[in-house]
């Protein structure tokens, strides 16, 4: 991955409390256009209380964030602007741990939702949209299906078509698979591969490190609210510099054979 004077996303001096409790504590790192970023780290390490800071899920107490040119500086004791916030988010696709579709909605329903909803969208010229990325999911015919009638690690893939039918410039996925039975899990990685394959920038959360060691170009590992290590995935799975890192990796590199 080359490095540019442009990064994508920079994050800088970010912190996050909730009452009493500081979980992110300082946290600040770019990301260049096209590369895959995996964090990882021990539960409650706040890794996905980051992830959801990138796009204001959850609104970080002081920090600065531009995700695509758009930026929002936080600070305590005061909230950034709506517009802003909504501004960067346009630029931010999520896809969450459950799949949150609408029951009552087409699979294409649920795709174009926001596609109407946020961006005004016709339907007439949502609809192709929809199709478009309900195919590249490999899900084009359960397009008038309802969510009921799919697979655990279908309805994933549709949250993935819905995300990119947004066409953001950047794609969050918050442990994607961690709701899926073993044998669904790889369709659903299948997909990820693939986007990473086509340059789609992405940041994840996953406790799939044989998928990280191929996917990622880079791994952030954090721990208790802070960026421990940053580096290519052969450096962080076989020659880990921090003792913090390697206590997590010590078992799953004795499980991967990294």
């Amino acid at each position: 991955m080359l490095m540019s004077d442009n990064p994508i996303i920079s994050v800088v001096d970010l912190h996050k409390w909730f009452g009493m409790l500081h979980v992110l504590k300082g946290i600040s790192f770019t990301v260049q256009p096209k590369e895959v970023v995996v964090i990882i780290g021990r539960s409650g390490s706040g890794k996905s209380t980051l992830l959801r800071c990138l796009n204001f899920l959850e609104e970080p107490s002081s920090g600065t964030i531009n995700v695509a040119g758009q930026e929002v500086n936080c600070c305590l004791g005061g909230h950034p602007a709506y517009q802003k916030i909504m501004a960067l988010r346009l630029n931010t696709g999520m896809v969450f741990q459950e799949f949150n579709l609408f029951p009552h909605m087409t699979v294409l329903g649920n795709v174009i939702e926001g596609l109407t909803t946020v961006k005004k969208m016709s339907k007439e010229r949502a609809v192709p949209i929809g199709m478009k990325y309900l195919e590249k999911v490999g899900l084009l015919e359960k397009r008038d299906v309802h969510p009921i009638r799919l697979s655990a690690g279908q309805k994933q893939r549709v949250a993935i078509a819905r995300a990119l039918a947004m066409e953001p410039k950047v794609m969050l996925f918050d442990e994607p698979t961690s709701a899926l039975d073993p044998e669904l899990i790889g369709e659903v990685l299948d997909v990820m591969k693939q986007l990473a394959f086509e340059g789609t920038t992405m940041i994840m959360v996953t406790h799939e490190m044989g998928f990280a060691s191929d996917v990622a170009d880079r791994i952030l590992f954090v721990d208790k609210g802070l960026i421990v290590e940053s580096g290519p995935p052969d450096q962080i799975f076989t020659h880990p510099q921090d003792e913090r890192t390697h206590s997590f990796l010590e078992p799953i590199r004795k499980t991967h054979n990294f």
